[in-house]
């Protein structure tokens, strides 16, 4: 069923604020509010993904996502998050740090203006490490982004692996 329709250039920044706008007016024009979004993989963005999470609408999107790798080298889900030392665990057992300015309080995340959390290993631990060749190969040290809307993300993925027939 169809509730609301609004015509936009083909711009993903467009597309992704006229969600906004629609189901706004759903909500206004309507007894009841969506539950679920379907759409395509230009609103598989962290942003729209959170928007959807905070409006409790549960987004049937496929995520965009930039974190895999196809050079052979490990990826972020061959490391291992930490939530008690808020540290990543490389595949070598070393510990990859969120990256903190001197000002800032220790404990404290600093997510920089598009929402990402840098964590990196000590170069040390790096240069003698014997997986370097298949972890940072042109990098002296491992860096491993994370978004601030990575636990929206992560509902997104899960819904999409819940649709996978068996």
């Amino acid at each position: 069923m169809i509730l609301d329709v609004e015509a936009t250039r083909s711009i993903r920044r467009a597309e992704v604020g006229t969600v906004r706008t629609m189901v706004g007016r759903v909500r206004a024009r309507h007894v009841f509010k969506p539950e679920r979004l379907i759409a395509d993989t230009a609103y598989g963005t962290g942003p729209m993904l959170s928007w959807l999470a905070d409006h409790g609408i549960a987004p049937y999107i496929p995520v965009i996502d930039k974190s895999g790798r196809n050079d052979g080298t490990f990826e972020r889900a061959d490391f291992t998050f930490d939530t008690e030392s808020d540290t990543y665990i490389c595949p070598g057992g070393k510990e990859l740090k969120q990256y903190r300015r001197v000002l800032t309080k220790p404990g404290e995340p600093r997510p920089d203006k598009d929402g990402i959390l840098r964590y990196r290993a000590r170069k040390f631990d790096c240069e003698i490490c014997p997986l370097m060749s298949r972890c940072c190969p042109k990098e002296p040290q491992r860096k491993v982004r994370w978004s601030i809307h990575e636990p929206s993300r992560n509902v997104a993925r899960a819904i999409a692996q819940a649709c996978i027939p068996d």
